[in-house]
């Protein structure tokens, strides 16, 4: 089975070991799993779980996870953003998935991150559109992808991307309609009074006679959620096969530009760029 050792050291002082992975947002399960293995460690030495700790001493965390679905390695290059001990930033190529759909498929973006990161597994957090280009957080570990997703679920980790729509978008503004499945196409989602709720804010940062460059943040995480609201708008992201009118544009004109999350285990706060290549 995996076995990982994360290490860090406390920043602050906290009542309890409890209230130290409180503040961390570590899941219910993995406090429960650490005080019955004592597979926390404080300066090298199980503490238990009501007692104090203080500002500088050095945390050990101990995991032994199930074995994980791996992923096929390929020896396919990575652009890599930024890298520490529990998670990989990368930028995805446009034109190719996130990951794969089916068993044994290959050529997708954690095919390289497995190859990467072997022997130890790749532990996916969120995805990108095949069409889509930039950011993508891969977490090391199982409780790192845990700590990332529950960000990703509250919103603490902000996603914002960079798109090119045809010109006249007002500057700036917050879309609110709710996203679901449309009926006439499964590939494709709409604005629909039964969607799910989802929430988008952008504003202009260039304007051309030919398009609009525009900054969008993900106040929500629904499928081709950015697509579908800028082409409810009326604005549809140029190059986008499924919601936008034939052009001649070579792709679709959509980056993820920037991510900001709190460091898993910490307080500290990261945030990465990547220009767009549009």
């Amino acid at each position: 089975m995996p076995e990982f050792t994360l290490h860090t050291e406390i920043t602050q002082a906290y009542p309890q070991v409890t209230a130290l992975l409180q503040a961390w947002h570590v899941p219910k399960r993995y406090r429960f799993w650490l005080r019955k293995h004592q597979a926390i460690l404080i300066n090298g030495q199980y503490r238990y779980a009501n007692l104090p700790v203080a500002a500088g001493e050095q945390v050990t965390i101990h995991l032994t996870t199930p074995p994980v679905t791996t992923y096929q390695k390929d020896d396919a290059p990575l652009t890599i953003v930024y890298e520490d001990a529990q998670v990989l930033v990368v930028n995805k190529p446009a034109g190719i998935k996130t990951h794969p759909n089916q068993p044994g498929e290959r050529h997708t973006l954690m095919n390289a991150v497995a190859n990467y990161l072997a022997p130890n597994p790749a532990y996916i957090t969120h995805r990108l559109d095949m069409a889509t280009s930039g950011l993508t957080l891969i977490a090391k570990n199982p409780l790192t992808q845990a700590l990332i997703d529950q960000q990703l679920a509250t919103k603490a980790m902000q996603r914002s991307y960079v798109a090119l729509v045809p010109h006249g978008l007002a500057a700036s503004g917050t879309i609110d309609a709710p996203i679901g499945h449309d009926p006439t196409d499964k590939r494709k989602r709409q604005v629909r009074a039964d969607g799910e709720f989802a929430i988008t804010h952008y504003r202009v940062i260039q304007r051309s006679q030919a398009f609009d460059r525009v900054w969008l943040t993900l106040a929500t995480g629904r499928t081709h959620q950015l697509r579908v609201h800028l082409a409810h708008l009326g604005f549809a992201i140029i190059g986008d096969p499924l919601y936008a009118p034939v052009t001649n544009a070579k792709r679709l004109m959509l980056h993820a530009a920037e991510l900001t999350w709190q460091e898993p285990l910490g307080d500290r706060w990261h945030t990465v760029k990547s220009p767009a290549p549009f």
